[in-house]
């Protein structure tokens, strides 16, 4: 019954394992296909990064072109201050001896030659104030250029922001599908750790069970031990017992003795009876009826018969003898193998105890990442927030004007640190490549040797007894024979009781080492999943964060480039101000000066009339 159980409980560990294997075989494919998936994307993403570190270099290129072509306008410009100055020192030398003459008076024969000469003043000066305004319509167009390279320049760097927060989203949704993917680790970290106290209880269930089985073949041990002793004797006192000189005594004694047997010994019992009637009948029958040879051959025919049927009983009883003491050895093994196994047990259950508190632990340490994980998704909430304030502070400033060198040498030094940045980034893609090509090695199960045969002792040693017990078929002597083979026996099976004890505790030994193995498999890959996903969730938060810091930094360099764009507004409508007050002054100047001329002519006609 016991063997039953045992293999009985094997066979559903065996099936238990083969479904366990075949849902972690399923487990690995979906983690393979993910991993496949985010493979993917990542190579889509490098793709883009080069292509922006392309369209980066080739701004470059157009930024230093711009600084050309602004140094040659301030170079202009100062030329035109420079002009504008030395015609201001003229014109109010002009006015200064223009009024000396007039409060001085003069001659009218030296008007002519002033007033010749202040037509070719204002005439050089009409020049000058022609070529003025041509320069100041060559600047306007220049403005209306370099406002129109702005304005490109700000779409430029508005589809790059948006480029930036689709990327952004991208991540985001790696984010929350990594934090799913965790999720997803994490209950069935949970499942399989319920699977493993599941599996704790069905030990100690088991140990119980065999506890229970143990102390109930102690008790069938004790009452086998006294009915096999009973047999022992009553078969020793038997095969004491002569055939032909029974007393009443012994034959009270075997009444006793034949009940405490069971159904089976009473056949030998009886058989002896039946054996010992025909003896006395055949032994009166030679003393009384001397004359009757027939009778007696009859009596002897019976006798024979007799002696064979209780030799056959006696057979059977010798191999029921040598299973009962094997089996006898098999429950003594078997109990002192449980109480080993019983400590090793205990033993193995602190052990799963210690390692599922382990699990726990890791399980916290998850916990607490996936909590930062949500503050860094508030975090991100936050900054784009602060995104679309900037957005519609750079909208508000598209108009601003000349001075574009500066921001342009600021935004090609910070794209230079851009390209620093992102040099670390290649490198820590690449650490994550060869982190990715690391394969996860699951360990062997052990070879199950097959159990030995166990039966091959019993049988030979049932079929010595059998041979021995078959050569004494036609004598009348032959107790004496068996009673030394039982003696044999006896002797033979003390000595084969720790062979048969040995190969037990082997045999339970490889039974439960193959569930221990079978735990150990699954915790390892537990673990091995684990550290997986812990890694996975690293990666996506150093990209997460190295997407962050690119998209301040782009966002600060937006708010630097729209407060200079500012100041240089306001630069230049300074300027054309003060372009404009001058124009307006020449001008009245001019006016003044046409006034005086026609007053000049004027005076000498009156005086002459």
């Amino acid at each position: 019954m016991s063997e039953g159980r045992i293999s009985a409980s094997a066979s559903l560990q065996s099936s238990v394992g083969v479904t366990s294997a075949e849902e972690l075989a399923e487990k690995y494919q979906k983690l393979f296909s993910e991993f496949s998936r985010i493979k993917a994307q990542h190579s889509v993403l490098k793709k883009a990064v080069r292509k922006e570190q392309v369209t980066n270099a080739s701004l470059q290129e157009d930024c230093k072109a711009k600084e050309q072509e602004l140094r040659a306008s301030h170079q202009q410009l100062d030329l035109l201050n420079f002009h504008n100055e030395r015609l201001t020192k003229r014109i109010q030398s002009l006015q200064d001896s223009g009024n000396a003459k007039l409060s001085t008076g003069w001659l009218l024969g030296s008007t002519k030659k002033e007033i010749e000469k202040l037509k070719a003043s204002l005439d050089a000066r009409s020049i000058d104030l022609t070529r003025k305004i041509e320069e100041n319509e060559k600047l306007h167009k220049e403005l209306y250029e370099v406002n129109s390279l702005y304005t490109q320049h700000v779409n430029v760097l508005q589809s790059n922001i948006s480029e930036l927060e689709k990327k952004k989203e991208e991540l985001q949704l790696e984010l929350t599908r990594s934090h799913m993917a965790s999720e997803e680790a994490l209950s069935t970290m949970r499942l399989e750790k319920r699977e493993v106290e599941a599996k704790l209880e069905e030990t100690r269930r088991e140990l119980q069970l065999t506890n229970a089985l143990m102390e109930k073949n102690e008790q069938k041990l004790k009452e086998d031990d006294d009915v096999l002793r009973a047999e022992l004797n009553a078969l020793r006192q038997t095969l004491l017992i002569n055939l032909g000189l029974a007393d009443g005594a012994q034959s009270e004694q075997l009444n006793t003795l034949s009940e405490k047997m069971d159904s089976e010994s009473n056949e030998i019992i009886e058989s002896f009876r039946l054996l010992q009637n025909n003896t006395r009948e055949y032994l009166n029958s030679l003393k009384e009826n001397k004359e009757n040879p027939d009778l007696s051959y009859e009596l002897s025919l019976k006798v024979k018969n007799s002696s064979q049927v209780w030799q056959k009983n006696l057979q059977n009883l010798a191999i029921k003898f040598t299973s009962a003491q094997s089996k006898i050895s098999e429950l003594t093994t078997k109990n002192e193998f449980l109480f080993k196994v019983n400590e090793t047990d205990s033993s193995k259950v602190s052990d799963l105890e210690a390692k599922i508190s382990r699990l726990r632990e890791e399980l916290d340490k998850q916990k607490v990442s996936s909590q930062d994980l949500n503050n860094n998704n508030n975090n991100i909430s936050l900054s784009e927030q602060s995104s679309t304030k900037l957005n519609n502070s750079v909208g508000n400033s598209v108009l601003n004007s000349n001075e574009f060198n500066e921001s342009i040498l600021k935004s090609a030094s910070q794209s230079d640190e851009v390209k620093e940045e992102n040099g670390p980034s290649k490198i820590f893609d690449d650490q994550n490549e060869s982190d990715e090509e690391v394969e996860f090695v699951y360990p062997v199960n052990p070879s199950i040797e097959p159990p030995v045969n166990e039966n091959k002792e019993s049988t030979a040693q049932a079929a010595s007894a059998k041979s021995t017990l078959a050569d004494d078929d036609d004598n009348n002597a032959t107790g004496n024979g068996i009673a030394a083979s039982f003696l044999a026996l006896e002797r033979d099976m003390s000595g084969r009781k720790d062979d048969d004890a040995k190969q037990r505790e082997n045999l339970i030994k490889k039974h439960y080492e193959c569930k221990i193995t079978q735990l150990t498999e699954q915790l390892q890959l537990a673990d091995g999943k684990a550290t997986r996903f812990y890694k996975a969730l690293e990666t996506m938060q150093s990209r997460l964060a190295n997407a962050e810091s690119k998209n301040a930094k782009l966002q600060k360099e937006l708010a630097k480039s729209n407060e200079i764009f500012a100041d240089e507004r306001k630069s230049h409508e300074k300027s054309i101000e003060t372009m404009q007050k001058y124009i307006t002054e020449l001008s009245d100047d001019k006016v003044k000066l046409t006034n005086q001329l026609n007053q000049l002519k004027a005076g000498p006609s009156n005086r002459a009339m």
